[in-house]
């Protein structure tokens, strides 16, 4: 389908969906080329322009989207805050990430609002979590389907030698909530040049899904790795804590929506970057990161210090000592 998305200031074309496709990936497709939220996107169809009602999971067809149409963009304005009377305390915000409530969030306040740390849950799902919650405001479910549906589409660069074992054993391996992946590197191929894909390694194999430019922040080290770099003018970012990934976004005041969370910003701004850095500098003061080769443990039982999980593995062998704390060395 050739599809062209009018913005106000902007046109942008759409070619490599279906009559298949969701609603959803449209807005995906639209994301990625203007930096709007699906949350916060309307769009409106046909003539005269009418607001599409259709649900993120329906086809384009059923939609009434059809090949050659033009869709109207629009983004939704955030709605105005009102003061709550004295006497009632303003409830905790419910965290959409984890369901937790966020007490404490760490958080660098910057021009337009706050830059706020988006804690993943603790999973095996939390790399998945913070690159879907930066690109997509979505989580592990879609990246882990849209891995899925690449390799069903694409049987030839996507064969069992590349994968290292059969492509439904790989589908059903991907599909679970405790497989997981990491590295993030730059992958060009085909039609799909200047794209950014997310490289998830089982053993030996790999395998990527389109994503937007992303930069990792260290927390130990303060380095910032640049995936993409050159391609994209937009980006997202993660924080890396040693064993564990999370989301930043920028968000209008503390305690609001995520809905309105901005996600998406210019590689240019180097006060979201500045701001990135601190937040990563506050995990750092307040020891919010785990490197295993190089945290120092004490047992429990014989209080023998040890440095590394190689070395808290031999201790426990030996002794059959289970009892392990973290402490300063």
């Amino acid at each position: 389908m050739r599809l062209r998305v009018r913005s106000k200031d902007k046109v942008h074309m759409i070619n490599d969906l279906t009559p298949t496709s969701t609603l959803f990936e449209l807005k995906s497709a639209i994301h990625a080329l203007s930096g709007i939220s699906p949350l916060r996107q309307e769009l409106k169809i046909g003539y005269p322009p009418r607001v599409c009602g259709a649900k993120d999971d329906e086809t384009l067809s059923s939609a009434g989207i059809q090949n050659g149409d033009q869709i109207i963009l629009d983004e939704n304005a955030l709605p105005e805050t009102t003061s709550q009377p004295a006497s009632q305390p303003a409830s905790q915000p419910v965290n959409k990430v984890t369901g937790s409530l966020e007490t404490e969030s760490i958080s660098v306040p910057v021009e337009s609002g706050f830059i706020i740390l988006r804690e993943m849950e603790d999973d095996n799902s939390c790399l998945f979590r913070a690159i879907g919650y930066g690109n997509l405001g979505c989580l592990s479910l879609i990246l882990r389907n849209t891995i899925i549906k690449y390799i069903k589409d694409d049987p030839e660069t996507y064969s069992d030698v590349v994968l290292g074992k059969s492509r439904d054993d790989y589908c059903s391996w991907i599909a679970e909530k405790n497989s997981w992946g990491g590295a993030i590197v730059l992958f060009k191929s085909g039609p799909r040049l200047n794209l950014i894909h997310l490289f998830l390694k089982y053993r030996t194999c790999d395998f990527c899904i389109l994503l937007q430019k992303i930069r990792s922040v260290d927390v130990k080290s303060g380095r910032i790795d640049r995936y993409g770099h050159g391609i994209y003018d937009k980006c997202v970012y993660v924080i890396y804590s040693g064993i564990h990934y999370d989301a930043v976004a920028l968000t209008p005041m503390i305690g609001a929506d995520q809905e309105y969370d901005q996600t998406v910003f210019d590689t240019t701004d180097e006060s979201i970057l500045s701001a990135v850095i601190g937040i990563a500098d506050k995990m750092k003061q307040l020891r919010k990161y785990t490197y295993t080769a190089d945290f120092t443990i004490r047992c429990g039982q014989c209080q023998k210090g040890l440095k590394g999980e190689q070395e808290a593995v031999q201790h426990a062998r030996e002794t059959g000592h289970t009892s392990f704390t973290e402490y300063d060395g």
